[in-house]
């Protein structure tokens, strides 16, 4: 949902803040305050990343960006439609709107030049959304029997995340969270995982492979799945979304899959909903297992593009530009 942010309204301090932000951002601590602490690190990364780049096309047109003139955005869409896709011209839309707002300025988002220009957009790049590559069960067989008997510290841990993050339908937040006191080991081998609220239970397959990981990794304690320096040495710090990127990027290549099939950290999830769906649960079914807030982004997964459109509807506020 939509946060509310108030804006600076004193005069003088909005002066000083519109300076502020007329320069390139060193780091989010500026934003994170003009924002109210109100979002989480990585998405105070993207707005300091997507204002640096407005900055950067301003200055290069001798326009000033705060406050921008509509004129200014609508050709920032259109320089930028040229490589980037309607996702990240969205989200470039969401930066620039807030920062104005936040400033107390007239939106320049809201205005009818931009949502005229951002609907056209919407038309030429409609089909540039697609689902990441689906990592399916197949997939993981075939990685176990290449990977079972490896003693590679990285052989035995990146199989152990394929399988229970496949599994376990976790997000990658979900799995870099994943610290040992979430595990519950059965004697009989089998370990369940503690998510939040929720325990899932693991297969002997996956089950398996985590063991082999503590083992080797000598995890007793802490963070499951670490980093694993050039020298095969495992340090003490979790995996990153991008390491998490590479792990899944290296599965589609021990796998020979063209450029068209590269696994990403959302694969897994692609791939379980699909192989669920396969298997005869209904979305619903397929939206509890994987804990998604509503069941529109398994109907994506899967192919229910309707119910999809229909779900998601119910949780997006219209943006200016879209009004």
């Amino acid at each position: 949902m939509a946060k509310e942010i108030a804006a600076i309204l004193d005069k003088t301090e909005c002066l000083k803040s519109i300076k502020r932000f007329s320069k390139p951002l060193e780091s989010t601590a500026l934003l994170d305050n003009l924002t109210h602490n109100k979002y989480a690190s990585n998405t105070l990364i993207s707005f300091k990343n997507d204002w640096n780049n407005f900055l950067s096309f301003c200055s290069a047109e001798h326009i000033p960006a705060l406050p921008a003139k509509p004129d200014t955005v609508h050709r920032y869409i259109e320089q930028m439609a040229k490589k980037r896709k309607l996702a990240s011209l969205k989200r470039y839309m969401v930066t620039i709107s807030l920062i104005h707002r936040c400033h107390n300025l007239s939106d320049p988002c809201a205005k009818a030049e931009i949502r005229i220009a951002m609907k056209k957009q919407q038309l030429e790049k409609h089909d540039d959304s697609q689902n990441a590559a689906p990592f399916r069960d197949e997939h993981l067989q075939q990685l176990v029997d290449y990977f079972e008997l490896s003693t590679k510290p990285k052989d035995v841990r990146d199989l152990a995340i394929w399988a229970v993050m496949f599994e376990a339908m976790l997000k990658r937040s979900e799995l870099a969270a994943l610290c040992v006191e979430n595990l519950y080991i059965h004697s009989s081998g089998l370990i369940d995982l503690e998510v939040g609220s929720t325990t899932i239970s693991l297969s002997s397959i996956a089950s398996k492979a985590l063991q082999r990981w503590l083992m080797l990794g000598m995890v007793i304690d802490g963070f499951v799945f670490r980093r694993i320096d050039r020298h095969g040495n495992i340090g003490d710090k979790p995996l990153d979304h991008s390491s998490i990127y590479r792990v899944f990027r290296r599965a589609s290549e021990e796998l020979g899959l063209g450029n068209t099939s590269l696994f990403s950290g959302q694969s897994p999830r692609v791939g379980a909903a699909q192989d669920l769906s396969d298997a005869g649960l209904s979305i619903v079914e397929i939206q509890e297992q994987g804990r998604w807030k509503s069941p529109a982004m398994p109907a994506q997964y899967v192919g229910n593009t309707d119910r999809h459109e229909k779900e998601i509807s119910k949780f997006i506020k219209p943006k200016p530009w879209e009004k």
